[in-house]
């Protein structure tokens, strides 16, 4: 009599600490049944913490498959069918491939499948979909849960890097409920990253400060990164709103980053003009075309040509025009700090006001309240579901241009250092300031630095270096 030869095939939905303790029994109780029957398990195939109603690859599950065409064994042993398949899609196509190589199952948990037959190529059909449906209606329960969860306004999971846990418990000691609260020394971390980004810092030097300084990142390791920044100073979290699949609730929690600052830090990192170049390029201050070549309207660059200084020279073969950087820095920043320390400078930052931008962020507000006053409408049986969807199809276009306004609104400069720089020694804040944070002063003024090209003998001219305001609407 021919020996049956055999392959075992196990699988775990999840095992996030890898432990294999499930298929490790899964592999001991289909050995155990192919002993008893006296069949050769001749290859153990094993897929842990994969699940097979997503569309997660699993290797080793593809290569049993693959051994079965090439006739390799004659029964695959699982412990139940739906360690097999619950994905519709996948069923069928195993069924189909097993048939044509005259393999059969053989479950711990369950009867024989003969596939060669129509009426056993049935029986595995409706046993899957038995399967399908349990887990399709964990999915659904599941999801329930979640959209309930951010309903309400609570975390999905555990809280986020700001804010700490605290439980309630009963008088056992069980734990009936919790919430999110503000972490004060995380949310510390958190609005100093965005007044720093609002106060013309990099990212760059927001990320080597926070690393020297020391301070934790949100896992506890690593050092801090530029995405990490990025991530925490753009979550809408900050101020206390909940997304779920697209739609935004209120949170339970506390916010912690004022909503103006979140909209001014949102609109600075999103904005498309948004120049993000590594290296040196912010060393210097006529960086990003504030600086211009008098003679060819090209953009100045730095340049080192073996002696003892650099030199901003025109970004041309020819190089039209070239100064010391120190002699060009010093004369800017003597002409614009003498204009900041009039009494009129605060007007030259209407746009650091931020008028328009609250203006617009109002809108937004009371756009976001009709939607969800019209929600609750639709909850409490006021409105039918085709009027929900009419508002909702009128409110959302007004919201995305309301959304649009507060964007370009608050693109400007901070209002705290617009404070500073325009009270009390102009100059001394000026050299106190990074020069990341200079350049913004200067784009948000709206500057233009031009070199003409000079006429006479060595040394800094003035009369040769144009400074001009409002540079983009008197200039190409």
């Amino acid at each position: 009599m021919a020996i049956i030869k055999a392959a075992i095939y196990c699988r775990i939905s999840e095992d996030p600490r890898s432990t294999e303790r499930g298929v490790t029994r899964q592999r001991e109780d289909s050995e155990q049944l192919a002993k008893a029957r006296g069949w050769e398990v001749v290859g153990t195939y094993i897929d842990n913490d994969v699940s097979v109603l997503g569309a997660r690859f699993r290797q080793n599950y593809d290569a049993m498959l693959e051994a079965a065409v090439r006739g390799e064994f004659d029964f695959i042993v699982a412990y139940g069918l739906s360690r097999l398949w619950r994905n519709r899609k996948e069923r069928a196509h195993a069924i189909e491939v097993l048939a044509k190589a005259r393999v059969g199952i053989a479950l711990v948990k369950g009867s024989d499948i003969d596939l060669t037959s129509a009426a056993g190529r049935m029986y595995a059909g409706i046993l899957g979909e038995f399967d399908s449906a349990e887990s399709e209606i964990k999915s659904e329960r599941i999801a329930r849960a979640a959209k309930q969860r951010a309903e309400e306004g609570r975390a999905n999971g555990s809280h986020a890097y700001g804010w700490t846990r605290v439980y309630q418990r009963d008088s056992a000691g069980n734990m009936i409920s919790w919430e999110d609260v503000e972490d004060p020394i995380a949310a510390d971390v958190v609005r100093g990253i965005v007044a720093d980004l609002l106060a013309g810092l990099s990212m760059n030097h927001v990320v080597r400060e926070l690393n020297a300084s020391g301070t934790p990142t949100p896992s506890g390791k690593g050092k801090w990164m530029s995405s990490t920044v990025r991530k925490l100073a753009l979550r809408k979290m900050n101020v206390a709103i909940r997304t779920h699949r697209g739609q935004e609730y209120p949170a339970a929690w506390p916010a912690i980053v004022d909503r103006d600052a979140h909209d001014r830090v949102t609109a600075l990192l999103t904005d498309p003009t948004r120049v993000t170049t590594k290296g040196g390029a912010r060393r210097h201050l006529l960086s990003f075309g504030i600086g211009r070549c008098g003679k060819c309207g090209s953009i100045l660059r730095v340049v080192n040509r073996g002696g003892p200084h650099i030199l901003y020279c025109c970004d041309t073969p020819q190089g039209c025009v070239g100064r010391r950087v120190e002699w060009v820095d010093e004369f800017v920043a003597s002409v614009i700090c003498a204009r900041l320390a009039r009494e009129d400078a605060r007007d030259l930052f209407v746009s650091s006001d931020d008028t328009a931008g609250r203006d617009a962020r109002i809108r937004v507000d009371a756009i976001r309240s009709r939607l969800d006053s019209a929600a609750d409408a639709f909850a409490d049986g006021e409105i039918d579901a085709q009027q929900l969807a009419r508002i909702t199809a009128k409110l959302k276009p007004e919201l995305s241009a309301a959304e649009a306004d507060a964007s370009r609104a608050t693109a400007g400069l901070d209002s705290t250092l617009v404070s500073e720089i325009t009270a009390g020694d102009t100059r001394e804040v000026w050299d106190s300031l990074a020069v990341t944070q200079r350049i913004a002063v200067l784009q948000a003024l709206d500057v233009r630095v031009t070199l003409l090209p000079a006429r006479g003998g060595p040394g800094f001219k003035p009369q040769y270096v144009r400074i001009d305001w409002n540079a983009s609407e008197s200039q190409p």
